[in-house]
């Protein structure tokens, strides 16, 4: 056996997991590389006797990054199950897919769509290369927000992305950032008020970057919704506060998007729908804890029924709102 893994403890948050792993033989090169990147095939192309194949990955939140290296040119056949990849190479590097054919390096990228056949070969220097592995629900939900609607047909992203100028190569230093800042016991990016906003951003900035049939209308600004929308989105609201209701919803509801409303919302109220809508709610808390007998009721249970189960933050955001803490209306009746 020529394996030798190390698989760390994943940190607390379960948002991060990372492996390093050395093989010397292409049959488990190939099952190693498969679980823990994308399903492929090794075709050994060079000196069979010099074959290695080094990984090193870590794991964070929808995100899989890693460091690819074989010591012999290879042709990897591929097919990439449920999950988004993109990959650079400091070598050249011939990929195609989906009738399309790239030679990337350095400054091109390789970008791969869910279960799309693929085959790339490489590798005639043992160069590392950064892949980059995405959850295809988590993507299509990052471009579903940024375009305020549901998608009409999959994201179909171009096999090849130029990282050498202009968004691209932001968005790469941004990965190689990642990449770097992983390998770092004490990197920020390790915690999870970072990793999450992080990863978040990696999928943005690929959306904003690579060639895709949705690039134009991420482009475009957005209407601003009007003071019709917003008072729709405003009754929607009052009359739905009881119900588990998101950002979603109040914006499909008054037929805009997202990013429209919250823009309407503070143009006409200086706020956000959500915090309206908390508003809303800590309303008719106030009102029931009025009305309720201080024998029978909870500010827990009144609490919870409008949705607030932080006890301690929503005792604040109520205090800020009525001067007074929750308990102390609740006993005023006694």
């Amino acid at each position: 056996m020529t394996t030798t893994p190390t698989q760390r403890r994943p940190r607390p948050s379960q948002l991060l997991t990372e492996v390093s792993v050395h093989v010397g033989d292409p049959d488990e090169a190939c099952e190693v590389g498969s679980r823990i990147l994308h399903r492929h095939r090794v075709v050994v192309l060079g000196d069979a006797t010099r074959f290695a194949m080094d990984l090193e990955a870590a794991s964070l939140g929808p995100l899989t990054v890693g460091w690819l290296t074989y010591d012999t040119e290879v042709r990897l056949e591929s097919s990439h199950d449920g999950h988004y990849e993109v990959n650079v190479s400091g070598g050249p590097m011939a990929a195609s897919s989906g009738g399309q054919e790239v030679v990337a390096g350095p400054g091109t990228a390789m970008v791969y769509v869910p279960d799309r056949a693929a085959v790339f070969t490489g590798w005639a220097a043992p160069t590392p290369m950064l892949a980059l592995r995405i959850t295809r629900r988590a993507l299509e939900n990052e471009l579903e927000q940024l375009l305020d609607r549901p998608l009409r047909q999959p994201l179909d992203l171009r096999l090849g992305m130029d990282v050498s100028k202009g968004r691209g190569a932001q968005w790469w230093a941004l990965l190689r950032s990642l990449a770097t800042d992983l390998a770092d016991e004490t990197a920020l990016v390790r915690q999870p008020m970072v990793a999450l906003p992080f990863a978040r951003s990696i999928m943005t900035g690929l959306l904003m970057s690579a060639g895709h049939q949705y690039g134009e209308e991420l482009s475009s600004p957005v209407a601003t919704a009007g003071a019709s929308v917003v008072r729709a989105a405003r009754a929607y609201i009052e009359a739905n506060a009881d119900k588990p209701i998101t950002v979603t919803d109040i914006a499909r509801a008054s037929g805009v998007g997202v990013r429209g409303l919250q823009q309407g919302f503070q143009r006409s109220l200086d706020t956000s729908p959500t915090q309206y809508l908390r508003q809303v709610r800590l309303r008719q808390v106030h009102r029931e804890l009025i009305d309720a007998d201080a024998g029978t009721a909870t500010v827990g249970v009144v609490a919870a029924r409008w949705g607030f189960l932080h006890q301690g933050r929503f005792a604040a955001q109520y205090r800020e709102r009525y001067g007074v803490q929750p308990g102390e209306t609740l006993r005023r009746r006694t």
